[in-house]
């Protein structure tokens, strides 16, 4: 019997009729409580996260930014069509209240969209796929209480995070006299409409597709989508940029054009959301998604026999989209080098600051080491999918065959180390291209896929973490996985405002990897970390060998 039949009532005449609102809510307060007891940590964290960042990030700018030339010296460096379509642009960049924004905004707020959407599938899809919402409704509850539960809560995140961004703002004097407190306000409440929309987007992604790691796919890419489009918008003439559902969250403008309005779309966009998918969880089957999942081939190919195999069928999804990721990643960077150079010739000290050095060659090196953090998302999601294999019991049926445990992480470890130098080299091949064509340089393309690939024992430091976790701590391993790659990224792109001693940020991977091309490139540090590297998969396997399989 399908959720269709159960949540509807049969008239005499045959004709289906849909269950009155309240009994589809029925044990709404039960489910509310559940979401409560199972995720208030993340909650907390989430809230504490944003609100600290943006607290801390204020506290370091007032710290250096004590003149009015600073701050305008901030301002031209910031207003170039690099930093805009990387974090955007306040409204008034030469304002405490701008540099605060230009520095912390974007990255707090797609952040928590994207937190937001993995939020919603675990207590959505991934409890449907794992068979909990099943038992859940073996008892007296309705059809949506467990969404609504879900969707009410993480709104709730949405709108502490917002509202402690602003009074964090506010009480620290953001907000330039006279003017009352109107920028801190929106300054929190564009935090918020971001979470809005990926709480939206999450809970439609779940009702599409028939598993977590697919609902966590779609939900990020249309994130990151967006994100990218209103890239393109600030470098264009701005229209596309109010294509994109971020980009009306950054329109809001506070200490500046102070626009109310754009939050207004960001609910109502949420809300048809969110009832497109209450409207989708009423009509599938459960356990179901809109896209019904391909009937696979009566007789596999050989060569899907094979652990590699198998796994490079599993993952020809992800691995198509990261290369497209890399791909436009690196072309757009590409593009905007050139226009970048008004930042070098009028404001070289701050420049210095922001991109660890000065010239061309800095700038480079930089927009280098992101294109290796995206390539390191890839590594890092392939390793960890082998927990993946083993939580949901994929890994016995190809264990209970002629494949050891060793051979079998082995091979699957092929992907992730050999797929993550290739899109290395693919990324900085093309970034160097789109750059060269600019400046007339062929030769670009070949000496950035180099300074790319400098990256790569440093990735495969983060992959052999992920494989020591999954060795010694399976259950906890894809969380900390993706908390070690959160903290590269964290660190990279705001790790200046932390304080942070020098000698702590020179161990880290992308800290010790050389800077090239505005550095030389020396060996000494690659082949530590291609060793390190080497020694964490070891241990990994190793214990893996060793410890019982531990299925979800």
């Amino acid at each position: 019997m399908t959720v269709q039949e159960i949540s509807r009532h049969t008239t005499p005449a045959g004709r289906p009729q849909h269950t009155a609102p309240h009994e589809t809510l029925a044990g709404l307060g039960a489910m509310s409580r559940l979401f409560w007891r199972r995720n208030r940590v993340r909650l907390v964290v989430w809230a504490v996260f944003v609100i600290a960042m943006v607290g801390y990030v204020i506290s370091y700018y007032q710290s250096i930014f004590t003149t009015q030339a600073s701050l305008d010296d901030f301002a031209r460096v910031s207003d170039t069509p690099g930093i805009k379509a990387l974090t955007g642009l306040a409204a008034n960049p030469a304002t405490m209240g701008g540099a605060v924004w230009t520095k912390i905004w974007m990255f707090v707020a797609v952040a928590l969209a994207i937190g937001v959407v993995f939020l919603v599938t675990r207590n959505g899809r991934a409890d449907e796929e794992t068979g909990r919402t099943e038992l859940l409704r073996s008892r007296v509850l309705g059809l949506h209480a467990g969404s609504v539960a879900t969707w009410s809560w993480v709104a709730g995140l949405c709108v502490v995070a917002g509202l402690g961004t602003a009074l964090v703002s506010a009480a620290m004097g953001l907000d330039p006299a006279g003017t009352g407190i109107t920028g801190s306000l929106l300054f929190g409440l564009s935090v918020t409409g971001a979470g809005l929309f990926g709480l939206g987007v999450g809970a439609v992604a779940g009702q599409v597709t028939s598993t977590s790691r697919g609902a966590n796919t779609l939900g990020s890419v249309v994130v990151v989508g967006f994100y990218v489009l209103r890239m393109v918008g600030d470098l264009g003439n701005g229209a596309l940029t109010w294509a994109s559902p971020i980009g009306w969250a950054q329109q809001v403008e506070p200490w500046g054009a102070d626009r109310w309005w754009p939050l207004a779309l960001l609910v109502a966009l949420t809300a048809a959301l969110l009832a497109v998918a209450g409207l989708i969880e009423a009509r599938r089957d459960h356990g179901a998604g809109l896209l019904p999942e391909r009937l696979g081939n009566p007789g596999a190919p050989r060569r899907w026999a094979s652990p590699l195999g198998l796994a490079l069928r599993l993952q020809r999804g992800p691995i198509a989209g990261w290369t497209v990721a890399v791909v436009l990643t690196a072309g757009l960077f590409g593009s905007v080098v050139e226009s970048m150079t008004d930042l070098l010739d009028d404001a070289a000290a701050s420049a210095t600051d922001l991109i660890g050095g000065t010239g061309v060659d800095a700038l480079l090196a930089m927009l280098t080491g992101l294109i290796a953090l995206v390539v390191a998302v890839f590594a890092v999601q392939s390793a960890v999918s082998l927990r993946g294999d083993e939580a949901t019991a994929i890994l016995e049926p190809q264990l209970a065959g002629a494949v050891g445990r060793v051979r079998w992480a082995a091979q699957r470890l092929v992907i992730p180390v050999v797929g993550s130098a290739v899109l290395l080299a693919v990324g900085g091949a093309i970034f160097g291209a789109s750059y060269g064509s600019t400046v007339s340089d062929p030769s670009q393309a070949a000496r950035l896929a180099g300074a790319a690939l400098a990256y790569w024992p440093a990735i495969m430091v983060l992959t052999g973490v992920a494989v020591l976790l999954f060795g010694y701590l399976p259950r906890l391993a894809v969380a900390l996985s993706w908390g070690v790659i959160a903290a590269v990224w964290f660190l990279m792109f705001v790790g200046d405002a932390l304080g942070l001693p020098q000698s702590l940020l020179d161990v880290l991977p992308w800290s010790a990897t050389p800077y090239v091309p505005l550095e030389p490139l020396t060996w000494t540090p690659l082949i530590v970390m291609t060793v390190v590297a080497a020694a964490f998969v070891a241990l990994g396997l190793r214990r893996f060998r060793a410890r019982d399989l531990q299925p979800a």
